[in-house]
């Protein structure tokens, strides 16, 4: 026998064996037992939860809605599985969609906190689906919106957040884009506002210059345009720097003169690096007295200090901290 027969009879004992064939009755009245359970399934009365997506529409070009609509809601129906089934195809095609006119709620003021009723919503969600289908609820429950007539007032941001840097870093600058705001509320709201401030927010261990997006604080009957402003932070690096100082001696006599050894001393101190270059010996003034130099009868050294320091410098350290000392006497 052929390799070609040998396959083909290997196959066909397979298929249409003995066993093989009680596997194929075995589906086939599987088969016929799903579809009877489908028919029963389609045939009871059932509960599906689906979104409708809400749309408020007809909004005249001066009108500015202040709190929004949520964009959709989550309805639970009861219906016949068959029917059910139906409209779960045909929202393939046609989304779930309830569009509410803004003219039929408008009151005719200013400004307006605007509620749909109950029995308003069910009409609307009436027209989406099929009149067999009960509608039993609908989240959230309470649908609201508020507008105004375009009362606004451009208003300066201030932030209301931290923005920390690691201990090798210090902030160099902070700026907001845009700087300010147009705010639209009624206006009651409006008179007592001073800034638009942002939502509270913490930057921590900055090491490197960068951009964040920081939304306003919202509140209700108050919208922003825009509603997010644009925080860019300037990092700079703490380096450290050496200068020789000498010690200069005050209230001495003329014919007296200080001496000291060594005559300069190194003062190290960390400085911002933008301040680098700006920072010199002549910031830093050592000094002693010849009065202290009088009192001073317990030590032949003598212990330094700084009589001023410029600012924006840090962790200050004098090399060496004493230094010998002599009063010269001056020859005439």
């Amino acid at each position: 026998m052929s390799w070609g027969k040998r396959i083909y009879k290997q196959y066909g004992d397979m298929l249409f064996g003995t066993k093989s064939h009680e596997l194929l009755v075995f589906c086939f009245f599987l088969a016929v037992s799903f579809g009877f359970w489908l028919l029963q399934a389609l045939n009871e009365t059932l509960e599906r939860e689906v979104n409708v997506s809400l749309q408020l529409e007809n909004v005249p070009s001066d009108v500015v809605i202040i709190d929004s609509l949520p964009t959709a809601v989550s309805v639970t129906l009861q219906d016949k599985g068959l029917a059910l089934a139906r409209h779960s195809f045909s929202s393939l095609f046609r989304p779930n969609r309830v569009k509410i006119d803004f003219a039929k709620y408008q009151t005719g003021l200013n400004e307006a906190e605007v509620y749909i009723s109950a029995s308003d919503m069910q009409q609307m969600l009436g027209r989406v689906f099929s009149t067999s289908t009960e509608i039993k609820s609908y989240r959230p429950d309470t649908l609201r919106f508020s507008y105004n007539h375009g009362m606004s007032r451009t208003l300066p941001v201030r932030l209301a957040g931290k923005v920390k840097t690691s201990p090798q870093n210090y902030i160099q600058s902070i700026r907001i884009e845009p700087d300010s705001v147009r705010v639209f509320a009624p206006a009651a709201i409006l008179d007592t506002m001073q800034a638009a401030y942002s939502e509270a927010f913490l930057l921590d261990g900055l090491h490197e210059a960068g951009s964040y997006q920081i939304g306003l604080r919202r509140q209700k009957l108050l919208k922003y345009d825009p509603e997010q402003v644009g925080v860019k932070v300037a990092v700079g690096y703490y380096t450290e720097k050496t200068v020789k100082v000498p010690v200069i001696g005050l209230n001495f006599p003329a014919d007296k003169k200080l001496r000291t050894f060594p005559a300069q001393v190194s003062i190290t101190f960390r400085v911002e690096s933008g301040r680098y270059h700006n920072v010199t010996a002549e910031d830093f003034v050592l000094v002693t007295t010849y009065e202290e130099l009088l009192d001073n009868t317990e030590s032949t050294k003598l212990l330094l200090h700084l009589k001023t320091t410029p600012e924006g410098v840090s962790d200050i350290r004098i090399s060496p901290q004493e230094v010998d000392y002599l009063i010269e006497q001056i020859a005439e």
